[in-house]
């Protein structure tokens, strides 16, 4: 013998069924928490990334500039000496 139900119920009816609590506001608030702690932090950590990423490019366009132009390290060094 197959028995077959279907029930049509929302997730809080089924929470409310079951017995567990409601923890809407409780996920809010930590919902909420995490957002501002994610701006916070992100801030800072954006300033350091870009700056690391950066010294790489500056490096690649300071030698470029330099194969451009034809200048090397030893006509600066007889420019300067």
């Amino acid at each position: 013998m197959k028995i077959s139900i279907d029930v049509d119920i929302t997730p809080e009816e089924l929470r409310q069924f079951i017995g567990l609590p409601n923890v809407e506001k409780l996920q809010a608030e930590m919902l909420k928490r995490a957002q501002d702690y994610l701006k916070e932090s992100t801030q800072a950590q954006y300033k350091d990334i870009v700056s690391s990423a950066m010294q790489p490019m500056m490096a690649y366009q300071s030698w470029l500039q330099k194969m451009m132009t034809g200048s090397s390290k030893e006509e600066e060094d007889d420019k300067n000496g």
